[in-house]
């Protein structure tokens, strides 16, 4: 499906982190990672979601750091796992 190693990588590691379905990760772009306060997490938008409500998920430091270093390069309007 067009994903290097480390994509597969990174996208396992936040759906393990999250509990996100495939089509709510699909839908996610740089913007809703805040990976660098004292608590990291990433949000989903309520039109994304199966249940229709927006969510707040935490993340494990160690995916936080993971993902922190994925996402430097990515661009911010973009889904960071299109498809």
């Amino acid at each position: 499906r067009g994903l290097s190693g480390a994509d597969r990588a990174a996208l396992s590691a936040a759906a393990c982190g999250t509990g996100f379905r495939a089509h709510e990760l699909a839908s996610l772009t740089p913007a809703p990672f805040a990976l660098d306060g004292p608590t990291p997490a990433v949000a989903l938008a309520a039109k994304d979601a199966k249940n229709g409500r927006a969510a707040v998920q935490p993340l494990p430091p160690a995916v936080a750091a993971s993902l922190r270093a994925y996402l430097a390069g990515k661009p911010a309007g973009r889904p960071v796992w299109p498809g």
